[in-house]
C-alpha cells in the first residue's frame, strides 16, 4: 500500500500527537480503520489530534478529522467543512465519507 503499486482502499494517516492533542487519537484511528476496512475506493484519510495544525498538515487528505477539547472539525483537502461536538466527530466523519464515496459531495472531486 505504501508504494502505491495497487491502489485499493483507504490510506489512513495520523499525527504523532503533541501537547495540543485533546482526543484519544489511537482509539479514533482504530475506529476509523475498522469502519473503513471494507472500502475498496482508494482514498487518503487523515485522523489528526488538534484543530490548530491538523487540517493544514493533512491538506492532501481527501477527507480528515481533527479533534479539539470539546469539539472537532471535518475537513477536505485542508478546508474545514464541518464543526461538530467531540462525541459526534466519528459519526460525522463517516457521514462525510459516505457522501464522498457515493458522489453526493457538492461537486468535490478527490
Amino acid at each position: 500500500k505504501a508504494l502505491s503499486l495497487r491502489e485499493r482502499g483507504p490510506v489512513i494517516v495520523s499525527c504523532p500527537t503533541c501537547a495540543r492533542c485533546n482526543i484519544n487519537i489511537e482509539e479514533l484511528v482504530a475506529a476509523v480503520e475498522k469502519a473503513t476496512a471494507g472500502i475498496a475506493t482508494p482514498l487518503h484519510l487523515a485522523v489528526m489530534g488538534c484543530m490548530v495544525n491538523g487540517p493544514g498538515e493533512a491538506s492532501r487528505a481527501d477527507l480528515g478529522l481533527a479533534g479539539g477539547k470539546n469539539e472537532g472539525v471535518i475537513f477536505r483537502r485542508g478546508k474545514i467543512i464541518r464543526c461538530v461536538r467531540k462525541e459526534d466527530l466519528l459519526p460525522a466523519f463517516l457521514e462525510e465519507l459516505e457522501k464522498l464515496i457515493t458522489g453526493k459531495n457538492s461537486g468535490f472531486t478527490p
